[in-house]
């Protein structure tokens, strides 16, 4: 790989971590295993002003690096908040359960 490659991939994967993936979190803590399923579907696309800087060969070398680094970002937000729902809904669970036997404790 050449110098002005890896300078490509370096400016694809700093305007990637530019875009927010919070989105991402919520619709895995809100859609769970269905949120899961859409981000490994769905493929981010570059903005055309990112775009715009390069031409031929580094266009496509800028977008794919740039499209690599952002679906590893939306899956990882999506997973922590998978993450968060399972452990709301166990706490809720167990909480609930604790609860239960403690009423019919009193009974």
């Amino acid at each position: 790989m050449t110098d002005i490659n890896s300078s490509i991939m370096q400016d694809a994967e700093l305007e990637a971590q530019r875009v927010s993936v919070t989105k991402w979190f919520w619709i895995g803590l809100l859609l769970n295993s269905f949120g899961v399923l859409i981000v490994y579907l769905r493929s981010p696309d570059a903005s055309v002003a990112s775009l715009a800087k390069y031409e031929g060969d580094e266009r496509w070398i800028f977008e794919r690096r740039y499209i690599e680094c952002l679906k590893a970002r939306e899956v990882k937000n999506t997973w922590i908040g998978f993450a968060a729902c399972i452990a709301l809904c166990l706490l809720l669970f167990l909480s609930s359960f604790v609860l239960f036997f403690a009423a019919f404790r009193y009974i």
